[in-house]
């Protein structure tokens, strides 16, 4: 039993790096793998736990159309697939904007990286029989080309060592140089030499493609003719279409911060299970393939961390982040009117699937719902305005995804009691229960999403309070354990 214990604690902790706090991704070392024109390029490694034998590898590319970019792309890739048990690089290759280069040089540093690698199996404790190239978009194309191009070797290496790598993974890559593709006016005079599409052969080593429907850099036709150039050539391909996603898609919150994991856990959980078939990785994998983001929208009750709480309710298939402001409202001419706030703009980048709404303690304040000279464009009066501001609220997030639940939670009691002097608590109790739960419910109703009644569920709260208006740490924990209960 203790022992039982101790794997589900683990694999807790290994959920809670990629689904919540891949923010501080350092690689454990780096390797200079190739000096060319006065430029050292370097491997990014992430390494597994201690292992006899060696390991597969898996070398990553990042993407920016040959031009930018960097490895960074790749770190929280890598950090996963290193605690999976294989070594995993992020690797430099040169670009225009840095090293003044095409993308016929790109292709050269990928192979050089593939071949140091084999060539240095031993001391790295890999299988120069298990290496694998993957990389996004243009780093996906670098990745191809290692695996489907001849030529555009380095002739200072030692050519009698293979470049060519045992699999490829790649996401959104480019397929096609051609007019017909991407980036073909960068390789003008040459458009098939490096065009995946144009190199398909015998024997390709097998590969796993993830690519968006709604591409509009690479389009989705490029991806289904390769898969069937790949197909006919009689090699092993599988590509992965994902809907409603279009380029780039499958960063996670490390490298395009505020994005959530949504995309990066359902590439990676496919990616182990395709590197799991391969025999380079063992067990199964430890993150959900079907994360769903939770948006935690609000005043200050929900700033104050029962989002924080409700992430521990429901586990790793979700990802909840807060986006709770103290002092918000949802009418203007406050000090904090949601519409303008960071918080706001962030909970749409973060497109969630699921989103609680909390407002209403603020707006019943007579500071501002009661002061005739507030500065508002709205024509009406202030629960008109709530009315109307909450439903444009609502259809923002259905907007940014049609299939999102969302939740209408009414403000949590008043106990103006604990404050019974304070003018500003008694008139908000007075203004929640006259106007703001019921318009509350009304909107629910009207806009035909769920309601919950925190209000309700929290009625007896008053032990957990510590002002009248907001709960102790204990308190919110109550809270979330309500809210999960409701929405799992």
């Amino acid at each position: 039993m203790k022992s039982r214990k101790i794997r589900l604690t683990l694999l807790l902790l290994v959920c809670t790096i990629f689904t919540v706090e891949a923010q501080n991704i350092v690689p454990d070392k780096k390797l200079l793998y190739k000096e060319i024109n006065g430029d050292s390029l370097y491997l990014h490694v992430f390494e597994p736990q201690l292992s006899k034998e060696p390991t597969a590898v898996i070398v990553f590319f990042f993407g920016g159309g040959w031009t930018g970019g960097n490895p960074k792309q790749f770190y929280q890739q890598s950090k996963y697939l290193a605690s999976r048990g294989m070594l995993a690089i992020s690797a430099e290759y040169r670009i225009k904007s840095v090293h003044g280069t095409s993308p016929f040089d790109c292709v050269e540093d990928g192979k050089s990286a593939i071949r140091w690698i084999r060539k240095h199996a031993s001391e790295l404790n890999v299988d120069p029989n298990r290496i694998v190239a993957s990389g996004g978009s243009a780093g996906g194309h670098v990745a191809l080309c290692t695996a489907v191009v001849n030529g555009l070797e380095n002739p200072n290496e030692d050519l009698s060592i293979s470049s060519v790598p045992n699999a490829v993974i790649g996401y959104n890559p480019v397929y096609d140089t051609t007019d017909k593709g991407y980036g073909h006016k960068k390789v003008a005079g040459r458009e098939t030499e490096i065009s995946p599409c144009h190199q398909v052969k015998k024997n390709m080593p097998p590969m796993l493609l993830f690519h968006g429907k709604e591409d509009k850099t690479v389009p989705f036709e490029n991806a289904n003719r390769f898969r069937t150039l790949m197909k006919e050539a009689g090699n092993s391909i599988e590509l992965i279409a994902i809907g409603d996603v279009g380029h780039g898609f499958f960063n996670g919150d490390f490298f395009r911060k505020g994005t959530g994991n949504k995309y990066f856990n359902l590439t990676m959980y496919d990616t182990d299970l395709f590197l799991a078939k391969m025999g380079y990785l063992t067990g199964k994998p430890v993150i959900s393939r079907d994360l769903k983001h939770v948006s935690c929208v609000g005043d200050s009750n929900t700033k104050r961390k029962y989002p924080q709480f409700l992430q521990q309710e429901l586990g790793d298939e979700y990802q909840v982040k807060n986006y709770g402001r103290g002092g918000a409202t949802l009418i203007d001419g406050s000090l904090y009117p949601y519409f303008k706030t960071s918080e706001y703009k962030n909970s749409l980048k973060f497109i969630p699937d699921v989103v609680l709404i909390m407002f209403g303690t603020n707006d019943a304040n007579p500071r501002w719902s009661s002061d005739a000279t507030r500065k508002t464009k709205f024509k009406g009066s202030p629960q008109e305005e709530f009315k109307s501001e909450f439903i444009k609220l609502i259809n923002t997030y259905k907007e940014k995804n049609n299939k999102a639940q969302i939740y209408v939670l009414t403000p949590m009691p008043i106990w103006a009691n604990e404050n019974p002097k304070k003018e500003n608590i008694v008139g908000r109790k007075e203004q929640l229960n006259k106007w703001v739960i019921p318009m509350v419910k009304e909107i629910a109703q009207e806009q035909n999403v769920k309601l919950l009644d925190v209000h309700k569920l929290m009625k007896k709260g008053f032990k957990y309070t510590i002002d009248g208006v907001h709960l102790s740490r204990e308190g919110y924990k109550v809270l979330a354990k309500k809210i999960a209960k409701k929405i799992r």
